[in-house]
């Protein structure tokens, strides 16, 4: 029975580089399931390159500390681009040199 059976197609994978999946956000609030689906987000592969300057600066804080948390529990990368603009990133942020 296994002769002639049809053969099994190969899935092949896009890759798609690190600097084509940046999310650019200013961030208006600190909603806690917002910056969560930020922090998934950026666990998954998609540098962030978050703007503080809107929040009161105790929110602000309180969004960068949560932010640094997890970045430093997956070993990633934060990167001061002024004072009030972060890009948060993956262990993998620099792997495919694009970014």
């Amino acid at each position: 029975m296994g002769l002639f059976g049809k053969k099994k197609q190969k899935k092949q994978q896009v890759h798609i580089q690190t600097a084509d999946r940046f999310i650019m956000e200013q961030l208006k609030n600190d909603d806690d399931a917002y910056i969560t689906a930020l922090a998934k987000q950026m666990m998954d592969g998609a540098p962030l390159i978050l703007n503080f300057e809107a929040l009161h600066i105790d929110r602000a804080n309180k969004a960068i500390a949560f932010m640094s948390g997890v970045v430093y529990a997956i070993s990633g990368h934060i990167v001061e681009i002024n004072e009030t603009t972060y890009l948060f990133g993956n262990k993998e942020l620099y792997d495919d040199q694009t970014v």
